[in-house]
């Protein structure tokens, strides 16, 4: 072999053992590699890249076939390896984006939502005695006139004419009563609400309630109030049948706990005030001040059944009648109970009950599905 380069022409005698083998030694192609790169005059290296083009040069044109082809076997699988490792990346960094997207669309879907139809959520105040049906007179235990039983429940407001969509045993509280003193045993007795009224947000004055229509299936009732011109937000119903969704973000409104979650948002020098006050003129002095503003919580709809829809949005007792939403801000249900001693799962009625409610009655129902 004769060469041809810097430092003079050389010739070279080789012995070629296999005739597979390299053509020449990988100790020659890198003393070479390194003559082309360094100049004769200063002993220094001219580019990095002129000896390692060289060099790539050398292996391409000595090495035999199987080799070459080894080795461009073992850089496609190098680079197979590289390309995966950055789809995968690649994917997995979409995946986060797509994570804090969904993240941040639910925030500012419940921001719009708490901001649109709070003031349409209405704390409903209730207190009731029991009488005799035949006399009209109120029933007595041990020679005392049997109490007055208050409580506090939720609805939301469904129509202009000023229907409200709430639970039955918010609008009939004595429904499915489990038990009677035995002193009643021998009478007949009869419910009568000795004050049954709604609180707005940002309403001072209350509505007096009457009861429309109940459901005899499910925990559903109608309710109404004269409006009396105020303009109160109007709940927008899911007409389709198809907004509850399994895995998709839901918000509920309500008032929960009832006058003890309000007095907990309250200053406390506020709360020693009104503390001591009567039940029933306490709620009308909290109006009067703007404290009547329902709570919002956020969960995930967990299953859909028949007759209920079960999701983790924390509630508890007070919160009864609060509308769910879904994520398109439309009412998808009802709240209407807790699973004690467990918060995880807590459940509402279909909002299609409260739809037949409200045809039974001949209402139009705001939808901007059509």
């Amino acid at each position: 072999m004769i060469e041809f380069g810097e430092g003079g022409p050389k010739v070279r005698f080789r012995v070629k053992m296999d005739e597979h083998g390299v053509c020449k030694p990988w100790s020659e192609m890198l003393e070479d590699s390194i003559g082309i790169a360094i100049t004769s005059h200063k002993g220094r290296f001219t580019t990095a890249t002129g000896f390692f083009k060289h060099l790539l040069w050398e292996i391409y044109t000595q090495t035999p076939h199987h080799l070459k082809l080894r080795i461009f076997i073992s850089l496609a699988i190098f680079i197979g390896i590289v390309v995966a490792y950055f789809y995968i990346q690649n994917i997995k960094l979409t995946k986060t984006a797509e994570k804090v997207r969904i993240l941040e669309l639910e925030s500012s879907i419940a921001e719009n939502i708490i901001r649109k139809y709070t003031g349409g959520v209405c704390l409903v105040q209730g207190a009731f005695s029991y009488y005799d049906e035949e006399t009209g007179e109120p029933l007595y235990m041990m020679g005392r006139r049997s109490g007055m039983n208050e409580y506090t429940g939720t609805g939301f407001l469904v129509s202009s004419d000023g229907f409200i969509i709430t639970n039955r045993h918010v609008a009939e509280p004595w429904w499915e009563l489990e038990t009677l003193p035995d002193s009643y045993l021998d009478t007949r007795i009869k419910p009568k609400f000795e004050i049954f009224r709604a609180f707005f947000p940002g309403i001072k004055e209350p509505f007096p309630l009457t009861v429309e229509a109940v459901s005899k299936e499910v925990d559903v009732a109608l309710l109404r109030i004269d409006t009396a011109g105020k303009k109160i937000p109007v709940h927008e119903l899911d007409t389709t049948g198809k907004g509850a969704v399994v895995g998709e973000p839901i918000l509920l409104l309500g008032y929960p706990a009832g006058i003890k979650a309000i007095f907990a948002k309250m200053d406390p020098e506020l709360v020693r005030q009104f503390i001591n006050m009567p039940f029933l003129p306490l709620v009308e002095e909290l109006s009067k001040f703007g404290f009547i503003k329902p709570l919002a919580t956020q969960g995930h709809l967990s299953d859909i059944m028949h007759n209920r829809i079960v999701y983790d949005a924390q509630t508890t007792f007070g919160g009864s009648g609060g509308p769910i939403f879904n994520k398109k801000g439309k009412v998808i249900g009802i709240n209407y109970g807790i699973f004690p001693g467990f918060r995880g799962s807590n459940f509402g009625v279909p909002i299609r009950y409260g739809l037949e409610l409200l045809r039974s009655v001949s209402v139009n129902v705001k939808d901007k599905n059509k």
